[in-house]
Order: C-alpha cells, then sequence, then structure tokens
C-alpha cells in the first residue's frame, strides 16, 4: 500500500514539472515607439514699408521687415494741394500659406481752430466736420515690388478716405477662398513668399496712368535709371498715376485726420471657405420709412363734412378700382378714374396726424345724394429697393364703427405677393380702433410695388388704413481681424 500511494506522488510531481515547463513555451516579441510628438506649425506675418513723400524717400513712414507695433503708413502734419506720396508694402508669411486681408478704419476726421481764410467758406467746425478726409485720395495695387503702377497690375481699391465714416472699417481681401490680387485663380498666399502692394495718395484728384512694363527704364526716366526703390518718384506720372490739387479751397485748412491701417493673415490649410468679409450685419432701418405721404396727410381734407374724395394720384397714391367693380349702380355711373376717401377725424381721431383713408371709397364724393355704390380700391406706391436686401412692411388698419366683419377686411401686398390680410374684422360700437399689422419680403428688383386692397363687400363702407411704413435693411461687413 506504502508503494502505492508513493507512485501516486511521483504522478503527480511529474505533471507539474511538466506544466511549469509549458509556461515558459509560448511565443512572444516586444516592440516601442518611443518620443511621439505633436509639434503646431506656425503663421508668422511681418511688415515692411517703402515710403515716397512729393517724390523723395521719407525715412519716418519706412522701416525693414517688423511685427507692426508703432509704425505709421503716413504721418504728414503740413499738407498742401497737390502733393503726393507712394509706398511699396512688402507681406511676409511665415511658414505656413495663409489667407490675407487688409483693413482700412477711419478714426477721425475733424476741423482743429479754423483760421479765418477757413472760416470764410466752412462754417461746420469741430470734431467729425473735418473736410480733409474727402480731400486725400487713394489708389491701391498688387504692386511687382517696384513702386510703380503697371498696366498688367489690379487696381485693388480707389477713392477717398472720406468714403468711410468716422469708426467705420473697410475690408479688402487681398488672397481668400474667392479672390488673389497677386494671382488668375483665388486662393491663400504661399508661405516663405513676398508679396507687395503698392499705395499712392494725393491731396486733390488721384487717377490711374499705368506704365506698360518695360517702357521705362526708371522712376525718373533718364536712361540706365536705377530702380525706384533706391530713387524714388519725381513726378506722380513715373509712378503710374496723376495727382492735381487744382480746384481745392480753403475748407481744408487746419484739419486732421486719422486712421489705422492693418493685415491679417489666417490659416488656410482646412479652412477652405475663409472669405475676408465673409458676410453682413444687417438690421432693419426703423428711424426712416420709404414711403412718402405715409400717414395720408396730403392732399388735405378742407370739406366740412370732414371727409372728401381724391382722384388717383391722391397725393403720393396710386388708386385703382377693384377688379370687380361695376360701370354703373343704379342710376350712377362710376368715375373713370378711381377716387381715394380720405377722412378727417369724421368717425374719430387718425392714428398718425390728423388723415386716415377709407378704402371702400366713393362715386361723387360728399355733395353726392348716391349712396352704397360699389367702390372698393387698390392703392399702391412703388418704392425704391435692393435685390436681395430683406423690408419691413406696418400699417395701422381698423375696421369701420358699427359694421359686419364682411366690410372690413384688406389684403396687403408687397411685388405682387400677399404678404397680410387683416380680416373679415368686425366693427365695434365706439370711436375707431386701430391695430398695428406688419410683414416682411425680400427685395428681387430695384423697385418694388407696395399695394393694399379692399377685400371687404363693395358698397362705400369699408376698412380704414393709416401709417403706412416701409423700413429696409441696411447691412455693414462683418470684419474679423486678427491685426500685426
Amino acid at each position: 500500500m506504502k508503494r502505492i500511494l508513493l507512485s501516486s506522488t511521483l504522478v503527480v510531481f511529474a505533471l507539474a514539472a511538466v506544466y511549469v515547463g509549458a509556461t515558459g513555451a509560448f511565443f512572444s516579441d516586444s516592440e516601442t515607439s518611443t518620443g511621439n510628438t505633436f509639434s503646431a506649425g506656425a503663421i508668422d506675418l511681418k511688415v515692411d514699408n517703402e515710403s515716397y513723400y512729393n517724390g523723395v524717400l521719407n525715412a519716418g513712414t519706412t522701416w525693414e521687415l517688423v511685427d507692426l507695433t508703432i509704425q505709421k503708413f503716413f504721418d504728414f502734419i503740413d499738407l498742401k494741394p497737390g502733393d503726393y506720396g507712394e509706398d511699396t508694402i512688402s507681406l511676409h508669411v511665415f511658414t505656413n500659406d495663409a489667407y490675407l486681408c487688409a483693413n482700412v478704419t477711419l478714426t477721425s476726421d475733424d476741423d482743429n481752430e479754423p483760421t479765418e481764410p477757413e472760416t470764410a467758406v466752412d462754417t461746420d467746425t469741430g470734431v467729425g466736420q473735418g473736410e480733409l478726409a474727402d480731400a486725400v485720395n487713394f489708389i491701391w495695387w498688387a504692386d511687382d515690388g517696384d513702386n510703380v503702377l503697371e498696366t498688367d497690375e489690379e487696381v485693388i481699391s480707389s477713392g477717398p478716405l472720406g468714403a468711410l465714416a468716422v469708426g467705420q472699417t473697410a475690408t479688402v481681401a487681398l488672397a481668400d477662398s474667392a479672390t488673389n490680387i497677386w494671382e488668375t485663380t483665388p486662393g491663400p498666399a504661399p508661405g516663405d513668399e513676398t508679396l507687395y502692394i503698392g499705395k499712392a495718395w494725393c491731396f486733390g484728384a488721384i487717377a490711374g496712368s499705368p506704365l506698360v512694363p518695360g517702357s521705362y527704364s526708371g522712376p525718373d526716366n533718364p536712361a540706365n535709371a536705377p530702380s525706384p526703390s533706391s530713387t524714388g518718384q519725381a513726378t506722380p506720372e513715373d509712378g503710374g498715376y496723376t495727382c492735381s490739387g487744382a480746384g481745392l479751397g480753403n475748407e481744408t485748412q487746419t484739419d486732421s485726420v486719422t486712421a489705422d491701417v492693418s493685415f491679417s493673415a489666417t490659416q488656410s490649410r482646412n479652412n477652405p471657405g475663409f472669405l475676408c468679409a465673409p458676410g453682413e450685419n444687417c438690421v432693419i432701418n426703423t428711424d426712416v420709412t420709404l414711403v412718402p405721404n405715409s400717414g395720408f396727410e396730403t392732399p388735405e381734407v378742407t370739406n366740412g363734412a370732414q371727409w372728401d374724395i381724391f382722384p388717383s394720384p391722391a397725393g403720393t397714391w396710386n388708386v385703382l378700382w377693384r377688379s370687380d367693380i361695376p360701370a354703373t349702380f343704379g342710376a350712377q355711373n362710376r368715375p373713370e378714374i378711381a377716387n381715394l376717401e380720405f377722412h378727417e377725424g369724421v368717425l374719430g381721431a387718425a392714428s398718425e396726424g390728423d388723415q386716415y383713408v377709407e378704402l371702400d371709397t366713393d362715386w361723387g364724393g360728399p355733395s353726392d345724394p348716391g349712396n352704397g355704390e360699389p367702390a372698393s380700391v387698390t392703392i399702391y406706391q412703388n418704392l425704391a429697393t435692393v435685390a436681395g436686401k430683406q423690408y419691413e412692411v406696418h400699417y395701422k388698419f381698423a375696421p369701420r364703427p358699427s359694421t359686419p366683419d364682411s366690410e372690413n377686411n384688406v389684403e396687403a401686398r408687397a411685388g405682387g405677393i400677399v404678404g397680410d390680410t387683416t380680416g373679415p374684422t368686425a366693427g365695434g360700437g365706439g370711436p375707431i380702433a386701430w391695430t398695428e399689422r406688419s410683414f416682411t419680403f425680400t427685395a428681387t428688383t430695384t423697385s418694388t410695388q407696395i399695394s393694399f386692397t379692399d377685400l371687404g363687400t363693395a358698397n362705400s363702407l369699408g376698412s380704414f388704413l393709416d401709417d403706412v411704413r416701409v423700413y429696409g435693411q441696411i447691412c455693414t461687413p462683418i470684419v474679423a481681424v486678427d491685426a500685426q
């Protein structure tokens, strides 16, 4: 028995030995990657400028390649009509391709302590009252670095600083997803390349007079003249533009103008749709109505009945009989030209001013004994609009007192499209109850017709209308500037 147990023990140890040996025999391998790194790229915009004032290199507005801090593109404090200047700006983007934008903001345009010659011709003086911004004109172009506007170079902007309101920014796309002033196709500026912009200004009238490349030997045009970068420009014509101070008077004496000029560079990779001015901030300008005679104050009711009719055009409003109005009613003959009926307090106060109109009008007026004739009309005006811009129409509507809802219903249209319908709405037993109504539309052409039609029963009793206003949209560019 003891022998059998010992044998069993030996079997167990043998199995254990086999098991241990199997663990050490698995296939294996090991690989290690060390020093894994993400390193962000960089975009660094630097700018230099070479500036000439009346043909002479101007050290105060010339500098080498820098990040802009205190540098000024113009700093001239004793201008005279006919003065001029030219700058060649170079832009360097390190190290990646980037979109480039230029921004100019007018920061002041002031009339400062005017002299007697100025006050004799200019009575508006003080902060924001200057004329100098309107008299200093610019031309900007895509230059090749020679300080000269040439026939193969694109003018990217021109005009006076005064085209901007104080505080307003003009943004010019130099290279974005839709523009590249240096190339024939849009797209970003390449990294690590030098790009040039020419900027000429004139205290007076400026005009481009580009030179043909290769047709001149230098800015002063003598034989074998060196390049403009070393000699300057003797006259504006040598730079490819003209400047004239003729016609300027004393209005600009003592005036001053300040402006900010900035450039921005934005990553182009993985940013395919970038635009320097990506859109507009648009608001409805409720300060100004586009509708003349919006309160129906003309023509004026002078009849003692406190109401009267006026044939089309009634003031600024054109009037048409509704299309279903018959030519006769009993013994009465409908007037060929439609009438608009004006009230001056006969059934209650106007919403605005002292007059309003009724759109189921009258054939004969206060002195006509006829009654109940069908006289519903459409009134309209054609307003100047901008295609693509949004507009709001506001008006006051009131049902005629003590009339059923079938009598009172007005349809308002813009550009032939129904924007609002008021009823049917019954008139209460008290005085006129005005309600403001409104709708919006987007113009599709440069002229949009605004119309109001009486849809009630045509029987010379119907809806009242007053205070018609149309407000237009005003838009300013959205400018996102990361300026140096």
